[in-house]
């Protein structure tokens, strides 16, 4: 009987679904935050009680590694924002409210709203399985190139199809909304009448369809930086700890441009001497 809800399109379930989802992410996200506090508390000691189950590649003896303490950090921020408080607001209270407020008998594309939310959850299931991957999860919260195209943990490239699919969930919820408002209003609900709370989501909306493209767009590029082997945000002649990267480029060789080769019995030109005060003239320059 339960199971039945995860397929229902009615927007009040589907307002449910995204708010005991986003709520079970905010107690993983505050579970996150309680480790980099103790971390910080007291340093180099061992978590109490959950110390064992971290794993010893992660916290030794309970002990928790700088390079976990970046992953707790980085996926803390990560579920907070994007996993927890703006489903909260957007999904779970969009989605039962708006409809309400509006006389609307539902949103206007219900199996697009459902869809919205499976990949809304499969995100957040990729986001927490990047923890289990070989090197951990993220250790870079904003996922500034190039260090985040450099990481050598399989995280990164999870985090990245993570955030592509909750990308494009709130798209797809975006133009629900949009579309919900303009066209599914009461008759006598005219612009002016609307409730505040309706035109915040409205607002929301549009932000999220300005701005969420180009962060997808971001994520596409540098995945394919990661797995292609292309240089969307890697500058040539790279230095990562004074150790030289070299970035391979995905186009043909013979697309370079390439140098003249010097034959061996072409010597470069001697710069003069200038220690005796004579200058060489332009045949002595050249060796003739």
């Amino acid at each position: 009987m339960f199971l039945k809800h995860f397929y229902s399109t009615d927007h009040k379930i589907i307002g449910l679904l995204y708010g005991f989802t986003s709520l079970f992410f905010l107690l993983v996200g505050f579970s996150l935050v309680v480790l980099i506090r103790w971390q910080l508390a007291y340093p180099g000691e061992p978590v109490p009680y959950v110390g064992g189950l971290l794993g010893e590649a992660n916290a030794p003896g309970g002990v928790i590694l700088p390079e976990f303490y970046n992953q707790l950090g980085a996926m803390h921020g990560t579920i907070m924002v994007f996993l927890g408080v703006v489903p909260l607001a957007v999904g779970a209270f969009g989605n039962y409210l708006v409809p309400l407020q509006i006389g609307a008998p539902d949103m206007a594309f219900p199996r697009l709203n459902l869809a919205s939310y499976w990949f809304y959850f499969a995100g957040g299931a990729i986001m927490l399985a990047s923890f289990f991957v070989p090197g951990g999860a993220a250790n870079n919260g904003t996922s500034y190139p190039p260090l985040s195209d450099l990481a050598p943990t399989d995280g990164q490239t999870w985090w990245l199809f993570g955030m592509m699919c909750l990308i494009f969930s709130s798209l797809l919820g975006a133009l629900n909304f949009i579309t919900t408002i303009v066209q599914l209003r009461a008759p006598g609900m005219t612009w002016f009448r609307l409730p505040f709370f309706v035109w915040s989501q409205f607002v929301t909306a549009f932000l999220l369809l300005l701005a969420f493209p180009a962060l997808q767009a971001a994520a596409l590029l540098q995945g394919k930086d990661r797995l292609a082997g292309t240089s969307f945000f890697l500058p040539t002649g790279l230095a990562v700890s004074l150790t030289a990267r070299s970035v391979q480029s995905a186009r043909p060789r013979s697309s370079r441009s390439r140098r003249p080769r010097r034959h061996h019995d072409d010597q470069p030109a001697q710069p003069p001497d200038r220690s005796s005060g004579h200058r060489p003239s332009l045949e002595q320059g050249h060796g003739a």
